[in-house]
């Protein structure tokens, strides 16, 4: 199980960084082609779609490499007891948050869908297409937050917080720059 959902974590990453990588192809396609008189019709909505997808999709590889951020400034003030214990309800909340998150994206996703809504810019694509890459990154999300909140039940440092030791004790702290 442990594997399945690291590799969720990662796949979702990668597909951000496809997005991030499109968004790069389809500038420099623009740039490439405006000298010659030729324009990408609707690379402005297609950039706006895609860096939502961009942003979302990678959260739950970046929460669990512990490269978002969270209140270690405040927690580590606390006995690891009662850290443990702001770790526990923080994580509870904040996979009760995604999870409404999750369904409400989700549900955009689907009402889009059904009712047809289309894009109102250039290009009149169906917006649930791009809407989907956003409701997929908050639901890999959820996914993570729970992950951590089970770990953190069953007495288990959170994996971020481990990957941040991991990292000091290699001699890195890019992350604190």
């Amino acid at each position: 199980m442990r594997k399945t959902l690291d590799f969720l974590y990662t796949g979702a990453a990668w597909l951000g960084a496809a997005c991030v990588l499109s968004i790069c192809l389809l500038m420099m396609a623009q740039a490439a082609l405006r000298p010659v008189g030729v324009m990408v019709r609707g690379a402005d909505d297609i950039t706006a779609w895609i860096c939502a997808g961009a942003a979302f999709l990678p959260l739950a590889a970046t929460f669990k490499r512990g490269e978002l951020v969270r209140m270690g400034i405040f927690i580590d003030r606390f006995s690891d007891r009662t850290a443990r214990w702001i770790e526990l309800v923080a994580l509870a909340m904040c996979s009760a948050f995604a999870l409404f998150l999750t369904y409400a994206l989700g549900n955009m996703v689907y009402e889009s869908y059904v009712f047809n809504d289309r894009g109102q810019g250039l290009l009149p694509l169906p917006l649930w297409i791009p809407q989907a890459p956003v409701a997929l990154g908050a639901a890999v999300l959820a996914v993570a937050l729970v992950d951590e909140l089970v770990r953190v039940v069953g007495g288990l440092v959170p994996t971020y917080v481990q990957q941040v030791r991991d990292r000091h004790a290699a001699g890195d702290y890019s992350g604190e720059v």
